[in-house]
């Protein structure tokens, strides 16, 4: 398989073709949209004996929607068409993962552990300061980005499979140079264009909606006029603060934790020292000689040690801090001595105190309090979860939510009319965050009314939810969407005279009349644009549809879409530029014709595995866009 794909690469012809109909790729297991089916975790995609889930893909559709959201905002709209997207790209991805997981196994492809860790422990962005690998990091910046461990794991080990299966028999392409010139012949072609840009919203109604047009699009867009279900909830916040505010802490706790800690209060002596090293006892002699005589330590050092400033302050040290060698020596000298010539195994030392810092102790007296809202916070955790093991045994046994919120001093937080997207008609500002979060949106959907759900773990601490009331789904009354109706219809009515002028426009433009005349005939307006390549655009038209103006003869109209405006255009002229593209321009091009080449021939190559095996991709078991 591998060297067919080679042999197929080096193919000059098959090159060619590609570089000059820049040729797009699109997989043999693309999917085009989906439909719902009840709540089954079924396989969505079989390759072989590999299947991937439904919720496998939900879960991982939700991961990329979120990061999304902390990329660009709580206010960023996934629409349909951005869901539909994105999920038709994780099915994509799944897919191409599948196969090569399955090639892989056939072919005792195995990534090992330690090279993933290896990998993992000398990646720049996991390193903390010490340029030592950071776990704490590593799991923060997974967290943000919504993975788990186990899926960035996965995920490497994918990577590295696919780029020795993938991306290494393709990588060595190359554009020959017998296709610059023509690269520079394309590259220099430009086109003036005239055109005409058909927008619905500026086309006129001449007439109002009747009654039975209004019926009609009542039942037509009925599942847009649906009140959703709403439910009303209390709720309880045991919080960590709480529970750190109702507990006691003994003196004998207190003092328990001081004893055990005393470290942490108390600050031994410190002395202010400065040190001279010898390589020999000779030197170290002369020095101590010279420092009796009177001589400053600083001249010393930098005379016969051969030392600045810098290299002779240590600065204040604690006894610990010194070699064994010289510690007891340096704390047992006054202020303003200095030590006698003492050999360590890095040489020999002569060292002054300069000044003191007595050992300072905290008394217990003055960090009691401290030390009981230490304890507290240690143990407010592990209490917490105590007390809400409690609760739910409570609840499970019986006891009324009202009865329980009141036996632990719980303020009770109402929530009204809450969607399962989590808004609320009514609900604490404080909790917005909370009520809006997905495990309250479950809690609340999953039980019926009158019911109290299980307690659940949040970042706020433990919430218990009661729900009160249930309002099910219903079809909004005609008249209180009057308003959204009309202005359906007149959207569709604006629609469907625009597509009217469109056909009448490119029927006439096709029959040989001229734009002008038809542009006045339908009382449009003909614009022409300046030269432009390839590159250029008019319009709002992108750089794939102007692609495909260039590939359309002179004067051939073409109608496009930009939006909800129909673009209707045709060239005028070619314009051959006579100038020479730059060394740097053609390489430009040359390189962007291989990476698209290459992605090409990764997924015709993806393809080919796929090929091998049973494949079948099951769209009906996707979760709907009202689902995701």
């Amino acid at each position: 398989m591998i060297e067919k794909i080679r042999r197929f690469q080096d193919s000059w012809f098959v090159k060619g073709i590609l570089v000059l109909t820049a040729l797009s790729f699109v997989s043999l297991f693309g999917i085009t949209g989906y439909i719902d089916t009840a709540g089954k975790n079924e396989p969505v995609i079989e390759v072989g004996d590999i299947s991937v889930l439904k919720d496998d893909i939900t879960s991982k559709f939700n991961s990329e929607l979120s990061f999304a959201k902390n990329i660009f905002g709580e206010g960023f709209d996934a629409t349909d068409a951005i869901k539909s997207a994105m999920m038709q790209g994780i099915v994509q991805k799944e897919l191409s993962s599948a196969i090569i997981n399955n090639l892989a196994k056939d072919n005792n492809v195995h990534i090992s552990d330690d090279l993933i860790r290896h990998i993992i422990f000398s990646q720049a962005e996991f390193m903390g300061a010490d340029g030592k690998f950071d776990r704490n990091k590593f799991r923060r910046l997974l967290g943000v980005s919504g993975w788990s461990e186990a899926r960035y794991i996965d995920s490497l080990k994918q990577d590295i499979i696919k780029q020795h299966l993938v991306q290494t028999p393709i990588s060595n392409i190359n554009i020959p140079k017998v296709l610059e010139e023509k690269i520079a012949q394309i590259k220099n072609n430009k086109r003036i264009y005239k055109y005409i840009v058909i927008n619905p919203n500026n086309q006129k109604i001449d007439r109002k909606i009747s009654n039975d047009e209004l019926e009609q699009y009542y039942q037509d867009f009925a599942a847009q006029f649906i009140e959703p279900e709403k439910r009303d909830a209390s709720f309880v916040l045991l919080s960590l603060n709480d529970v750190i505010a109702s507990s006691k802490i003994s003196n004998e706790e207190v003092e328990e934790f001081y004893n055990n800690n005393i470290k942490d209060f108390v600050i031994p002596e410190q002395r202010d020292v400065l040190q001279m090293v010898f390589d020999s006892e000779a030197k170290a002699d002369t020095a101590s000689s010279e420092l009796k005589a009177g001589k400053d330590f600083y001249a010393v050092a930098k005379k016969v040690a051969n030392q600045s400033i810098k290299e002779t302050n240590l600065g204040f040290v604690s006894k610990d801090m010194l070699i064994a060698d010289m510690s007891e020596e340096v704390f047992a000298i006054k202020k303003g001595e200095y030590t006698r010539p003492t050999k360590s195994d890095l040489g020999w030392h002569i060292m002054k105190v300069v000044n003191i810092k007595p050992l300072k102790e905290t008394k217990l007296a003055s960090v009691k309090v401290k030390i009981a809202n230490e304890i507290k916070k240690m143990n407010a955790y592990d209490k917490a979860q105590d007390i809400a093991n409690e609760i739910d045994d409570k609840i499970g046994a019986g006891e009324a939510f009202d009865k329980v919120a009141k036996e632990y001093n719980l303020q009770i937080h109402n929530v009204k009319s809450l969607n399962d997207r989590g808004l609320a008609k009514n609900a604490p500002a404080k909790f917005k965050a909370l009520v809006s979060s997905p495990d309250f949106i479950e809690a609340v959907y999953s039980y019926n009314k009158g019911e109290v759900a299980q307690i659940f773990e949040t970042q706020n601490g433990f919430v218990l939810v009661k729900i009160d009331n249930v309002v099910d789904a219903h079809s909004k009354p005609i008249e209180s969407v009057r308003a959204q109706i009309e202005k359906i219809w007149v959207e569709n009515e604006k629609s469907a005279i625009s597509q009217e002028v469109v056909n009448d426009v490119m029927h006439d433009l096709e029959e040989g009349d001229s734009i002008n005349e038809v542009a006045s005939r339908f009382k449009q307006v003909v614009k022409t644009t300046a030269p432009i390549n390839r590159e250029g655009s008019f319009a709002g038209l992108n750089e794939l549809q102007v692609q495909e103006l260039f590939n359309e003869s002179i004067k051939t109209p073409k109608l496009q879409n930009v939006g909800d405006s129909h673009v209707i255009s045709f060239a005028t002229k070619s314009i051959q530029d006579k100038n020479k593209m730059s060394r740097e321009d053609i390489d430009l091009v040359k390189n962007q014709i291989k990476s698209d080449v290459t992605e090409a021939l990764a997924n015709t190559l993806i393809d080919a595995y796929g090929s091998e095996y049973d494949v079948y991709v099951d769209s009906k078991y996707l979760p709907t866009q009202d689902k995701i």
